[in-house]
C-alpha cells in the first residue's frame, strides 16, 4: 500500500518576464483612454468597451490568483475570506462591465481595483518570497486606478451638457 505525499513547493523566485508582463498589461487601459478620446474604433469596438472588458478581465485575472491562493495554501489564516472576496470582486467586476456605458459601471470596476489593492496589502494572499514581484503589482495597481480615474473624467466630461 503507497501513501499519499504531500509535496511542498517553494514558489518560483520572480524573474524579470513577471515584471515586463505587469508593466505591459497598462498598455490596453492607456490604448483604451486613447481611442475614447478620438473617438476611433478598434476593430468596431469603442476605446470604452475596450477598456471595460479588458478591466472586467484583469479583475478576474487577480481574483483567480485569490482563488489559487485559497486552494493551494490550506495553512492561510484567510482562506476561506479570500475564496469569497474572489468570487464578489469577479462578479462585481462583471457587473461593472455589463454597465460600461454609464459612468457607474468605470466606477464599480474602479473600485474593484482599489479594494483588491486594499486587500492584498491586509490579508497578504502572497506567498513572501515573491515580493518583488508583488511591489510590482502593487505600483502597477495605482497606475491602473489612474488611468480608470482618467477613464471616469472622459467619460463624465462627454456626459455634461
Amino acid at each position: 500500500m503507497t501513501q499519499a505525499r504531500e509535496t511542498i513547493t517553494t514558489p518560483a523566485r520572480s524573474s524579470g518576464i513577471f515584471n515586463v508582463l505587469a508593466y505591459a498589461g497598462i498598455a490596453p487601459f492607456v490604448i483604451g483612454i486613447l481611442l475614447e478620446l478620438s473617438n476611433i474604433q478598434f476593430m468596431g469596438v469603442a476605446g470604452r468597451f475596450l477598456f471595460a472588458a479588458y478591466s472586467a478581465c484583469i479583475l478576474s485575472f487577480l481574483c483567480g490568483i485569490w482563488w489559487g491562493g485559497a486552494l493551494n495554501r490550506g495553512e492561510h489564516p484567510h482562506r476561506i475570506l479570500l475564496a469569497i472576496l474572489s468570487n464578489l470582486v469577479c462578479l462585481g467586476a462583471w457587473l461593472g462591465l455589463l454597465m460600461f456605458r454609464t459612468p457607474w459601471g468605470l466606477l464599480l470596476l474602479t473600485l474593484g481595483f482599489a479594494f483588491t489593492r486594499w486587500a492584498e496589502s491586509r490579508l497578504n494572499p502572497n506567498v513572501p518570497g515573491l515580493y518583488t514581484y508583488f511591489r510590482t503589482r502593487s505600483r502597477v495597481s495605482y497606475i491602473v486606478i489612474g488611468c480608470h480615474l482618467v477613464m471616469l473624467v472622459v467619460v463624465w466630461v462627454r456626459q455634461v451638457p
